[in-house]
């Protein structure tokens, strides 16, 4: 069983839709550390933003989706959800921000380190294509002409490699998170009460 507080985290996925199960609305956040620039207010619980994230980016083919999150304790006013409902679109707005200020030095970084790489990149493949014109031209030194060519063609491929795997690789996961971050920011959120005396189990959704 979780401890009173942790997130009960709904396995099944329902299309355009993220469940989350807490015990109290104040589980949602977390107001014992300080809010860390850019946000201004408490951040959303560290494991329930995660899987809120993780959720948000494996339904990637839906450009809207919806929060609901089911609490134990007693409905609480319509004035303190419509403060927490814009305080989980406000945190993950912040973090949209900040994933897209990280794409935007990694891709700068990248193109910097390929600046850097393509001079060393154009010299490795000079030499590199010169031992390979040689190869079988002369008798006795074939390997160490085969060795010598491989051994340039691998300072190509490690300078590309660096350049390659920010601009291409790691940019790709960073606009995955800026869109689920982005996805979560638009989103509607909903309260639901399942526990509490004459209430409906409809969210309450504002």
């Amino acid at each position: 069983m979780p401890a009173e507080g942790e997130p009960v985290v709904h396995l099944a996925r329902h299309p355009g839709k993220i469940e989350v199960h807490l015990a109290t609305l104040e589980s949602l956040f977390d107001r014992v550390s300080p809010p860390s620039y850019p946000h201004t207010g408490p951040s959303v619980e560290e494991s329930v933003a995660k899987f809120l994230l993780d959720a948000a980016r494996e339904d990637r083919g839906r450009s809207e989706v919806g929060l609901v999150f089911t609490l134990d304790g007693p409905p609480q006013g319509a004035a303190d959800e419509a403060a927490a409902r814009s305080q989980v679109n406000r945190f993950f707005e912040n973090e949209a921000e900040l994933a897209a200020l990280k794409l935007r030095v990694n891709r700068s970084e990248g193109l910097g380190s390929l600046r850097y790489a393509i001079p060393l990149i154009t010299v490795a493949l000079l030499i590199a294509g010169l031992f390979y014109s040689q190869l079988g031209s002369l008798n006795g030194e074939g390997y160490l002409l085969s060795l010598s060519y491989l051994v340039f063609i691998t300072i190509v491929w490690v300078m590309l490699w660096d350049p390659l795997e920010v601009l291409l690789f790691d940019s790709y996961f960073i606009r995955q998170r800026v869109r689920a971050c982005q996805k979560l920011a638009a989103a509607s959120v909903a309260f639901v009460y399942p526990s509490a005396p004459g209430q409906s189990s409809s969210p309450t959704d504002h």
